[in-house]
């Protein structure tokens, strides 16, 4: 793969002007069509999908729990009047200066109003009475009742207050109509309030509440800044005012605001002190000033092509995925970290290609798997994160490999400063003691705390509460007396009747449970709005009730009653056109035209779906005792903030349980299709499971808790962890193959990327707001986990089990040869071909596959070489390349001297592998080590210096072995050697 990558890199150096036009075409467009992208801002993308969970996501889209501002004015005694007047100034402020904040403010209910209520109630007073109505009604049916309730309309008239009661009097003389309204007390949750003049005050008349419904929803953060600062400054300028009364205010605007004013600040102060020290940081150990820039552009180039790729497949993208996704893409940037350090030690461009090409690719390839795995989560925003994260981080490496050795450009002929970072990457840590025992014990530390890790279902540990909005909604809890638990009932259906419907069951649920366990307070509109099957039976109800009474004779007792006290026979004539009345259904615009009403509070409609929402506040009442009664009804959700967390969220935990475990099985994959071999995928992944006990462990032991946050987060330092384990196996690998040590150039890329990391997510643990320390704290501890198990535990793995035994000339670590890897021995089956020593040589070297076909194909005529051969004999091998002819000969001849030659790096290979360090192998690049030798092989290989060998086989040769199919071999017949055997593409010359 190296070699495409090559091939571009010189064409675009031989083309820059073509090269920089096609990039900045690609780059417009897809940040044209990355622009066309519709970003859904809903927070509920983050729960999981299912049955119940799309139905909360809809329920939680349609109806506005938190958005409405609750205004508490307080006094310390007794003083209604100057609450009035606090109240009064207040809304004339709120209308005057804050219209286009406030849709309306509810609290004042005009003396037009309570007519109209009562009328309303009056005029379809079958609706509005129960079973137990009707018994109260009956009482009052008797003609003493009757002769008493007339006396007290007769009092009420003539009293002062006469002027207000007497329309009420002679429309209802037996005070039917009080009994309908007292359904309208459940449409207010509490009984601790009354009317004060037509505002709503608490009993002890200290306190006095208005609501303010936003014009924006709570989510316009930009906005309601300056509604909240406004509406501080009216209250500030009352406060000051009104000596004795103080106003106050609360609502879910004030939580968001203070969240995203938190992490605003927060990060801005982090982030501007990070790039600052970050930038300083690059361009000090690159010495070059563009050097920061670089290192960015293949990022930002990559999220905006998965921005437009996502755009194409899906046109909309979560918000919330991309905002995350802006914190796990700083893996892109290791990408360009790897290739600038190992460009700044290595000024070979084919070098580094042939260097960085594979572990680079292979880092993306198994990141992107681990994002995409997010797809199995039940989650929206997560599927959108996995799939914008996996292509952003391939396309961040693709450009990182191509644009960047481009954009640093040549530094041929210069030697690098030698910085801190690069002594200490020099450092071969797992052989400082102290430091390996300390991982050690880490990683058994962590195995006895891993599994003590909690999962934080409550989104309130990670809100920023500031002090003051606490105790303002503490204060507005203690007034209204609902410090006990608050839940949601929602009953929904495809309309407004059928939510309705359902929204009754739950009514006369709610009822039963009120009456077995005396709930704080509810309210609903079970009483008061009924659906079309329910308003059918109570006006047949109704019907039934008054055809069983004689109304003629309660008629005329009222007549002989009232006549006593001077009223007129017609006086109360609607009361005897009620009782005759044919009683119709309302409609929903019927209630909702009664403003007072509020019936926005409770009810929500769209298209194809409608909710009807309860309010309870449970007082001393478990909520588990209280929910199981709504339990077995179909089409009613309770919205509680803890049962919501602990099932949706807690699926989510399980999802990402499972997330882990497909992980882990995609990435082996990758790593094993990548490698090639079983033990070295399993040896990359392990400390990759290391480095999760061992962060785990700590988070379990400081009591740090997984949260919605935190836990996405862990995938980006799964990357990263997998990143530094796949760059050290290539480091490890490669000093094995070759006997040259590129740790130090790996670690210095790992430890910058580990800077970075940590200066970029981990100074966010001086953030004050509580996620973003969430995040932070969990970065910070998994980054120091991976990098310590990658420089300590894998680079000791790596040279206990291969490059130690390869000095100590024993065969690699294989599981298949555990036995004789304990006792620390060579065992092989004394086969024919001893082909199991010879290939255990190349394994775990990138040029296995490549030895492997050699010897399968030439195992034959190797065999058969080896026949020529006599014990003792000096035998010099021309063009050994990776030596897998010599060392096949001294497994076969032990006895025998054999050295292989060969010019090329190949020599480093086959100098490295452990047979070498057997007494009677040897590799060389002189061909003056000739001369010691008298039996020489030529294999089928090109041959560039034909004159040397043709001199030092005439001077020193006794036996030539041809393997050679074109060599001309005239010049050995001149040179006196005879033809002895010829066979099967073999020819031995000896000399007499």
């Amino acid at each position: 793969m190296h070699h495409f990558f090559l091939k571009s890199y010189r064409f675009f150096q031989q083309n820059k002007l073509p090269g920089i036009l096609l990039l900045l075409v690609f780059v417009a467009g897809v940040g044209f069509l990355a622009s066309k992208v519709e970003l859904e801002e809903d927070v509920t993308g983050l729960i999981p999908s299912g049955k119940d969970q799309d139905v909360l996501k809809r329920i939680l889209k349609e109806t506005e729990f938190s958005d409405k501002i609750v205004v508490t004015i307080s006094s310390e005694e007794e003083q209604p009047q100057e609450l009035i007047s606090y109240a009064e100034r207040f809304i004339d402020s709120v209308n005057t200066k804050l219209p286009n904040f406030v849709e309306n403010i509810e609290g004042k209910i005009a003396d037009e109003g309570v007519r109209e209520i009562y009328n309303f109630v009056y005029q379809n007073l079958p609706l509005f009475l129960n079973e137990a109505d009707y018994t109260e009604i009956e009482k009052k049916l008797s003609d003493s009742a009757i002769s008493k309730q007339i006396k007290e309309d007769y009092r009420s008239i003539i009293s002062p207050t006469g002027i207000v009661t007497k329309n009420f009097i002679f429309q209802d003389p037996l005070s039917l109509g009080p009994i309908g309204l007292e359904k309208l007390r459940e449409l207010q949750i509490g009984d601790n309030y009354l009317l004060y003049n037509n505002y709503l005050l608490t009993k002890d008349k200290k306190h006095l509440l208005l609501f303010i419904t936003p014009t924006l929803p709570a989510s316009e953060t930009n906005k309601n800044n300056q509604f909240i600062a406004d509406l501080k400054e009216i209250q500030q300028q009352l406060n000051a005012e009104f000596n004795t009364v103080e106003g106050d205010f609360f609502g879910g605007v004030l939580y968001s605001l203070a969240n995203a004013n938190q992490i605003k600040k927060d990060v801005q102060i982090t982030i501007s002190i990070v790039i600052s020290i970050l930038l300083i940081l690059l361009i000090l150990f690159y010495r070059k000033i563009y050097v920061p820039l670089i290192l960015f552009i293949p990022g930002i180039i990559a999220a905006v092509t998965a921005i437009a790729i996502l755009y194409i497949f899906k046109g909309s993208i979560s918000a919330i995925s991309i905002g995350i996704g802006s914190i796990l893409l700083g893996i892109t940037l290791d990408y360009g970290l790897h290739i600038l350090t190992h460009y700044r030690n290595n000024h070979d461009v084919f070098q580094l290609y042939k260097e960085v090409t594979r572990p680079v690719l292979m880092s993306s390839f198994t990141t992107a798997i681990a994002f995409l795995c997010l797809l199995f989560v039940n989650s929206e925003a997560l599927n959108d994160l996995g799939m914008f994260a996996a292509i952003s981080v391939i396309i961040a490496a693709f450009l990182a490999l191509l644009l960047i050795p481009i954009l640093y450009g040549k530094r041929i002929g210069e030697t690098p400063k030698n910085t801190f970072l690069d002594r200490l990457a020099g450092v071969q840590f797992f052989k400082i003691k102290p430091l390996f025992f300390s991982v050690v014990i880490l990683f058994v530390f962590g195995l006895f705390f891993f599994t003590k890790v909690d999962f934080n279902n409550d989104l309130s540990k990670i809100n920023f509460q500031p002090e003051a909005i606490k105790k303002a909604e503490q204060k507005i809890q203690n007034i209204a007396n609902s410090n006990g638990k608050t839940l949601y009932l929602v009953s929904y259906g495809n309309s407004i009747d059928q939510a309705l419907l359902e929204n009754s069951k739950v009514y006369q649920n709610l009822k039963s449970v009120n009456q077995k366990s005396e709930l704080n307070s509810y309210s609903s509109i079970g009483g008061v709005v009924l659906s079309t099957q329910t308003q059918n039976q109570k006006i047949q109800q109704w019907k039934d009730f008054w055809n069983s009474k004689d109304t003629s004779g309660i008629k005329n007792k009222i007549l002989s009653e009232s006549a006593q006290y001077g009223f007129k026979p017609a006086s109360f004539q609607d009361f005897y056109d009620l009782l005759d009345k044919d009683f119709k259904n309302l409609q929903l615009e019927d209630y909702q035209n009664i403003t007072n009403l509020y019936l926005n509070d409770f009810i929500s409609i769209s298209e194809d779906f409608a909710t009807v929402t309860t309010t309870v506040n449970l007082g001393e009442l478990p909520s588990q005792e209280f929910t199981t009664a709504f339990d077995n009804l179909d089409n009613t959700l309770i919205i509680d903030r803890e049962r919501i967390n602990e099932g949706f969220l807690g699926n989510l935990k399980d999802d990402f349980n499972q997330l882990i475990g497909l992980s882990i099985l995609a990435v082996f994959l990758i790593l094993l299709i990548s490698y090639q071999n079983l033990e070295i995928s399993l040896l990359t992944l392990l400390p990759i499971g290391i480095t999760w006990i061992i962060a785990l462990g700590i988070m379990g032991a400081l009591k740090i808790e997984f949260n919605i946050l935190n836990i996405i987060i862990s995938t980006f330092v799964f990357g990263l962890g997998l990143d530094y384990s796949i760059f050290i196996t290539n480091a490890c690998l490669k000093e094995y193959q070759t006997g040259k040590s590129e740790l130090k150039t790996y670690q210095t890329s790992i430890l910058i990327s580990v800077i970075t990391t940590l200066l970029g997510i981990g100074a966010l643990i001086f953030a004050k707001h509580p996620a973003l320390r969430s995040v932070s704290s969990v970065s910070i501890i998994g980054v120091f986990s991976a990098v310590l198990v990658a420089f300590v535990l894998q680079v000791w793995l790596f040279n206990v089990l291969f490059i130690n035994r390869r000095k100590k000339a024993l065969p690699p670590f294989r599981f298949s040869r555990i036995g004789s890897f304990i006792r620390n021995k060579i065992y092989y089956k004394q086969d024919l071909y001893y082909q199991h020593a010879v290939l255990d040589n190349y394994r775990y070297k990138p040029v296995y596959s490549e030895a492997k076909a050699e010897f399968t194909e030439k195992k034959e005529p190797y065999l058969r070489v080896s026949n020529f051969i006599e014990k003792g004999e000096c035998v010099f091998f021309f063009y050994s390349g990776i030596g897998v002819f010599p060392i096949y000969l001294s497994y076969i001849n032990p006895n025998s001297n054999i050295t292989g030659y060969e010019t090329s790096e190949a020599v480093e290979i086959a100098r490295n592998c452990f047979r070498s360090k057997h007494e009677n192998l040897h590799f060389s690049t002189a061909i003056d080590t000739a001369k010691t030798c008298s039996t020489f092989i030529m294999p089928d290989h090109e041959i560039n210096d034909i004159d040397e060998i043709k001199q030092v086989i005439n001077r020193f040769g006794k036996k030539v072995i041809v393997l050679h199919k074109t060599l001309k071999t005239q010049w050995l017949l001149d040179a006196n050697f005879e033809i002895t055997y010829r066979q099967s593409g073999i020819l031995v010359f000896e000399k007499e």
